[in-house]
């Protein structure tokens, strides 16, 4: 069997209705040399029979499980067998040229990984209008500030050389809507990489139960910024505070915006004034992005 050049990792947890059209948009790729590994993460719908129903030779399916979407992709980076690396959530889709484009900007730049921009679709994968554009800035400060995208939704989005991975990177298996913040930062810390200015991927929003999502936004980022603090990127401690205030600050503002909790969120804002008083310079709508991870 041929190695392939790039494998594509899907994980999948109770993924029926959306399963086909993601596995579709990679076999759409203009650029064909892949393998697609689908991670079953203990789904009790029939995401199983639909990827098994697929029937590509290049597909490889993993039944496990459930531990996790961040187990379920290291799960599929230990099968992987691409020069290059990619991942994408089972509810989203990539464009035709996505592999083509960004397997030829490592070729040609010598980078380690590359990302581009993402377009936002509503649950039916219609357009909403909204574009999230990936950073030229530094990519790592630009996550820890808080403030606005810098690798829109990586783990739909990157694609990375192997040999990130040999060297470390991996997914930390106690976060779930961080993760993809967290594989970001571990690659900007690390390797170089280049902005693609153009949409090259779709992400579908989910309406989910605000108030159990942002709990867990809440944990995520909080661990999130720990172990960038136990990292070494924190060390400033005028940086240190401006980005303890920004991620306090988007915290409160989704408790308060989104889930319609004042009183949880005024606790965050309070921690956020303290950090970095000038916080409150920002109306809460300006500063609270709209965050994918927090409606799927």
């Amino acid at each position: 069997m041929s190695t392939p050049e790039v494998s594509v990792i899907i994980p999948a947890y109770n993924a029926e209705r959306w399963l086909r059209e993601a596995v579709d948009s990679v076999l759409a790729q203009t650029h064909n040399d892949w393998e697609l590994i689908i991670v079953n993460d203990g789904s009790t719908d029939a995401t199983l029979r639909i990827a098994y129903g697929i029937g590509d030779d290049r597909m490889i399916i993993l039944d496990q499980v459930n531990a996790g979407v961040s187990a379920a992709r290291n799960a599929g980076v230990t099968l992987a067998r691409g020069k290059y690396i990619c991942f994408m959530d089972a509810d989203d889709v990539m464009l035709p040229t996505n592999l083509a484009v960004k397997v030829a900007c490592l070729k040609e730049h010598g980078v380690d990984w590359v990302y581009g921009d993402l377009a936002l679709r509503d649950a039916h994968m219609r357009p909403i209008g909204q574009v999230l554009r990936g950073t030229d800035n530094d990519v790592l400060e630009t996550l820890l500030l808080n403030y606005e995208p810098a690798v829109p939704t990586s783990c739909s989005n990157v694609v990375a050389r192997r040999s990130c991975f040999q060297q470390g990177v991996c997914f930390d298996e106690h976060l779930s809507n961080a993760a993809d913040q967290d594989f970001s930062m571990q690659l900007a810390a690390r390797f170089s990489h280049r902005h693609l200015p153009g949409v090259y991927n779709l992400y579908r929003i989910v309406p989910g139960s605000m108030s159990k999502n942002i709990a867990l936004y809440e944990r995520d980022h909080l661990r999130l910024f720990w172990k960038a603090r136990e990292g070494g990127h924190l060390d400033d401690p005028i940086f240190r505070r401006k980005c303890m205030a920004n991620v306090y600050w988007a915290i409160g503002g989704s408790w308060w915006l989104l889930a319609h909790r004042p009183l949880r969120a005024i606790t965050f804002f309070a921690k956020a004034i303290l950090n970095w008083p000038k916080v409150v310079v920002r109306p809460i709508k300006k500063r609270l992005w709209i965050n994918p991870y927090m409606v799927r």
